[in-house]
This record gives structure tokens, C-alpha cells and sequence, in this order.
């Protein structure tokens, strides 16, 4: 049974307290922000696997993708060169390349759907292990993500605090996976949107052909990218679970023992 207070604590078998909460009755609730809505601790475990598996789908899609595209470029350079013969095959491959495009499309906005999801009680959770360790509120969690210009770090600091909340005593991990996926994120948005504009500001055969092998180039990376987030969404689940078995809030110090005054000296 947890304790009726704080919600985080199992009670105490004599009470319906845990021993902190009986102890300290005074003390802050433990995920209570300012509003006074309490977090409460949800297992990520579920919600992490769906994201990883749907990012890693995404990874698959844009590998498919990117075979296509350069197979397209290779096509339609021939295609400058005067073999002419070149293009019935490149619009028979472009075809294959709209369907597996729509096809990334709907597992791209689930993954995101869900990935929101997560990040959020992820922050919850971490929220319950450091309720003061946090620099912006729990709602910035997906807010953060639609914010122009400041989505390219608020999102970052929110995943920075959830992951140092769910640090043990004695972990001494970095955040290097965590950086790691946030510069490969930058990066491929800013490659992707790129190659993209480049593909439909070409007119010229020459240009079409660069702009597909662009385009071709910046899905390897997105495959680069969604393979560090599956990681970071793995460890980061992983690494709140484990928090959760341990033993919290830590229990109550108890009175300090009574040490028998020292004998005074004997005079001589």
C-alpha cells in the first residue's frame, strides 16, 4: 500500500504512512509543483519499447528511401547523358519511391505522436525522483517541441533534467548519449529541410539528378539519427526503471544515539 501523503512511499505496515511522511509531516510533498498538482510514478517501460520500435521503423523506411533516391539519381544522370532509355526505369522506381514516402510518412507522425507521450512521463517520473532538480515545468515537456527557434534547445534542457532526476548514487554516466542524440536530431532537420528545398527548386536534368543523390544522402543520416534516438530512448527507460526499484524516498533519520558523558578526570 503506498503512503496516503505522498503517494511515492510504501506505508508503513502499522500505518498508512510511509516512515518520512510519519516523521515529517510538515515535509514537502515530494512532485508537487507549485500548482499543487502531484506527479506520480508510471511505468515508462511500455511506452519506451513503442517508441524505440517506431523510431526504428522509421530508420527502416528511410534506409528503403535512400536506396530508392540515389537508384533514381544513378537514373536520371544517365538520363543527361543522352540515354534516353534510362527514364522509363527511373519513373518506375520514382513511383515505388511516393509510396514508400506516404508509408514513412504515417509511421513518422505516429512515432512522434508517441514519442510525446513518453518524454512527458518520463518527466513526470523524474519529477518524482528530484522534485526540485528541474529548471522549467513539466508542461514544456511537449510544449518545448513547438516553439520556434527555442526548439532547438529548450527540448534538450527538459531531456538534460529528466536524466540527471533519474541518476543513482552511485551512476556516474554522462549525458554523451543524450548530446549525441540531440546533435544528430539538429542536424538531420537542418540536412533534411535542405536536401528537400534543393529537390524542388531543380529544373535541369543535372540538377534533378544532385538533388535525388542530396536528398539520398540526408535519409543515410536520418538512419544514423533514429538508430542514436532508439538508443537514447532505451536508455533513458531503462535508466528510470531502475530508479524506481530502488528504495525512495530514502527512509527518515532517526534520533541521534546518547553518547554517556566522559568520566572527569581523576586529580592526582
Amino acid at each position: 500500500m503506498l503512503c496516503v501523503r505522498c503517494q511515492v512511499a510504501d506505508a508503513q505496515p502499522s500505518s498508512v504512512q510511509c516512515a518520512l511522511c510519519a516523521t515529517y509531516p510538515g515535509h514537502p510533498r515530494p512532485g508537487a509543483e507549485a500548482n499543487g498538482a502531484p506527479a506520480v510514478l508510471r511505468s515508462p517501460v511500455a511506452l519506451g519499447w513503442a517508441t524505440a520500435g517506431l523510431f526504428a521503423a522509421v530508420g527502416l523506411t528511410a534506409l528503403v528511401s535512400a536506396v530508392l533516391d540515389l537508384r533514381v539519381a544513378a537514373l536520371v544522370g544517365r538520363m543527361a547523358d543522352g540515354d534516353w532509355l534510362a527514364g522509363e526505369r527511373a519513373a518506375g522506381i520514382e513511383q515505388l519511391t511516393v509510396w514508400t514516402g506516404h508509408f514513412w510518412s504515417l509511421v513518422y507522425f505516429s512515432s512522434i505522436v508517441v514519442f510525446l507521450v513518453w518524454f512527458r512521463r518520463s518527466r513526470v517520473n523524474a519529477e518524482v525522483f528530484d522534485p526540485h532538480g528541474h529548471t522549467l515545468r513539466r508542461g514544456w515537456a511537449v510544449g518545448a517541441w513547438f516553439v520556434p527557434f527555442a526548439n532547438l534547445w529548450l527540448p534538450r534542457r527538459v531531456a538534460v533534467d529528466t536524466w540527471r532526476a533519474c541518476a543513482s548514487p552511485a551512476d556516474r554516466r554522462g549525458t554523451w548519449l543524450l548530446n549525441l542524440w540531440w546533435v544528430t536530431f539538429v542536424v538531420d532537420t537542418v540536412v533534411s529541410n535542405g536536401a528537400s528545398r534543393l529537390l524542388r527548386r531543380a529544373e535541369e536534368l543535372d540538377e534533378i539528378a544532385r538533388a535525388y543523390r542530396y536528398v539520398g544522402y540526408s535519409e543515410v543520416f536520418s538512419v544514423v539519427h533514429a538508430v542514436i534516438a532508439v538508443l537514447f530512448v532505451l536508455a533513458l527507460t531503462r535508466r528510470q526503471d531502475a530508479r524506481a526499484r530502488q528504495p525512495w524516498p530514502p527512509a527518515a533519520p532517526g534520533p541521534l544515539p546518547e553518547v554517556p558523558d566522559a568520566p572527569a578526570p581523576e586529580k592526582v
